[in-house]
């Protein structure tokens, strides 16, 4: 369960570290501070006009200076509403400052995902057609509807397939890191800050749509030229036009690709 900023409670309050800086700043130990608090306000819930639910107070004789000092503080710049919504928003400034992450060197002989090489039905179906031993074409149309046919193992038609499974599983993450920098650095690095940054998970997604498209181009610009060459001598008098023109959708979907892979992804600070 993520820890809920909106009002000054214990884990909140734990988690901005307020408390543990008080103590540092006063040579206390930690803990000191939260020791005192919790002890005045277990005198104030035991105090006759508390139980009469006519408010409460706790007497200020009892405890030394350093500790009313402390409770007078933590009343007026802690739990104070303005001042904890200032404490709030410096906290989650700081928390995405890419300068309080350290993350941990790049470690190339770990697993960190587990991998299943992916298996995909027909396209591992050798090629039986002719192998042109006599050298006699320039280019097999029985080879290039082999070639396509493997494609098609991979994306169909109809935009299902290996990719299309690959996308929605990645469009299905949710990314719920805890309330620490690196962590929260890494799901904005992940899942983007803004409409205009996809961040490295939009960048995949949209780079195997890219891929799925630039595939299903190939195939279908190698199946024209099978399709309108069908005949050897017809296929190798064909000019470099005729190919520039059948497979000039492909090449620019190649060109696509490129478009991706390009961002390392960005945080709320601009990082």
């Amino acid at each position: 369960m993520s820890i809920d900023f909106g009002y000054p409670n214990d884990e909140a309050i734990d988690k901005i570290g307020v408390l543990a800086d008080h103590d540092k700043s006063l040579g206390h130990d930690a803990g000191w501070t939260r020791s005192v608090i919790k002890k005045i306000e277990a005198d104030i819930m035991n105090s006759p006009q508390h139980k009469e639910s006519t408010g409460g107070s706790f007497d200020r004789s009892d405890y030394d200076q350093d500790e009313l000092a402390a409770w007078d503080w933590y009343r007026s710049d802690v739990v104070d509403t303005d001042h904890w919504e200032s404490l709030v928003k410096d906290y989650k400034a700081d928390v995405t400052d890419e300068s309080n992450v350290k993350p941990d060197g790049y470690n190339g002989d770990k697993q960190y995902v587990p991998y299943t090489e992916p298996k995909v039905e027909g396209s591992n179906v050798p090629y039986s057609g002719s192998n042109n031993a006599n050298k006699e074409l320039a280019v097999s149309t029985e080879a290039l509807k082999y070639f396509a046919n493997q494609i098609d193992a991979i994306v169909k038609d109809d935009g299902t397939g290996m990719l299309t499974d690959a996308r929605n599983k990645l469009k299905a993450v949710q990314m719920k890191p805890g309330g620490f920098a690196k962590a929260e650095v890494l799901r904005q690095k992940i899942d983007g800050v803004s409409a205009n940054d996809a961040g490295l998970r939009g960048d995949s997604m949209g780079m195997l749509l890219a891929v799925q498209e630039a595939l299903l181009a190939v195939k279908s610009g190698l199946l024209k030229m099978a399709n309108e060459y069908e005949k050897a001598e017809d296929f190798n008098s064909m000019t470099a036009e005729q190919l520039t023109n059948n497979m000039d959708g492909a090449w620019g979907k190649i060109s696509d690709v490129g478009d991706y892979g390009q961002s390392s992804g960005t945080t709320a600070g601009g990082k």
